[in-house]
């Protein structure tokens, strides 16, 4: 699995968060989304800190922050970290960049919670109900059922999952890193977790509110976005006044994974 550590811990009411910072200059916060880590970032940070200074972490219940049973990882919960952790970094108003179902977790804390952000770049987003996979879907519904399935056979299914997210194959050892928090008897238990709070009903008071969002917005999206479409993208941007939309070419759902260097030149040319 390729290399990729975070160094420094946060203690949140919902259990330890690592997270780690990069390079130095105005600051940049990256956001991951489900089902990956801060893992999708590692190709990206090199480039965006040679100018910023770069803030990455994963969220309660991802990659190798604290996940346990009865931990509050809702949606709703999840948008309070942010203003935990902006005020833990001393940041006021930087640019976002929020992946997947992400822009939920930072557009609840903007309207919400009264988070301050400069600019808002939203990733192959998942804003405007539905968005969730067919499988998530599936799996939510019946997740009782899911976590009776054998420890090889869930983690089969997540990796079946995971590798319909880019456009180009993943190499194993890139599959194994995304795969890395989701093994064994623990990993497929926080899994299963974090599908079952899976919630478009706390997306949906986000949508008419859209129009509210005075900072600049860039949506980024992968072209060949399998799990979000294209269609999803131009609602967005629609309904987001001033927004512009970026296609990144032969990108899928994991932008960030399949273009790093495409996907961080548009970061670094916004606003």
């Amino acid at each position: 699995m390729p290399d990729w550590q975070l160094s420094r811990t946060f203690d949140s009411p919902q259990g330890a968060i690592r997270w780690d910072r990069f390079g130095s200059g105005t600051p940049i916060v990256l956001l991951h989304g489900t089902p990956n880590w801060s893992f999708l970032w590692r190709n990206v940070v090199p480039t965006l800190s040679a100018q910023h200074t770069v803030y990455v972490f994963d969220w309660p219940g991802f990659g190798w922050s604290d996940r346990f049973a009865g931990q509050n990882i809702s949606w709703d919960e999840q948008a309070r970290r942010l203003p935990e952790l902006f005020t833990h970094w001393g940041l006021h108003a930087p640019t976002v960049v929020a992946f997947d179902f992400a822009p939920v977790f930072a557009l609840r804390a903007h309207f919400f919670e009264g988070l301050e952000i400069g600019a808002l770049v939203l990733a192959d987003a998942a804003v405007i109900p539905p968005f969730v996979s067919d499988f998530s879907r599936l799996a939510r519904e019946n997740i009782a059922t899911m976590r009776l399935l054998p420890t090889h056979i869930a983690e089969a299914a997540i990796a079946a999952h995971l590798r319909r997210t880019t456009y180009h194959p993943m190499p194993p050892d890139v599959l194994d890193g995304y795969l890395a928090p989701w093994r064994g008897d623990d990993g497929v238990a926080a899994y299963w977790r974090a599908v079952a709070r899976y919630d478009e009903d706390l997306a949906a008071p986000l949508v008419p509110r859209l129009g509210q969002l005075t900072m600049p917005v860039r949506l980024l999206w992968g072209a060949a976005d399998a799990w979000l479409p294209l269609d999803k993208a131009h609602q967005l941007a629609a309904a987001i006044p001033g927004a512009s939309l970026r296609l990144i070419p032969e990108a899928g759902h994991f932008s960030p994974e399949d273009a790093p260097d495409a996907f961080a030149r548009e970061v670094l040319a916004f606003p």
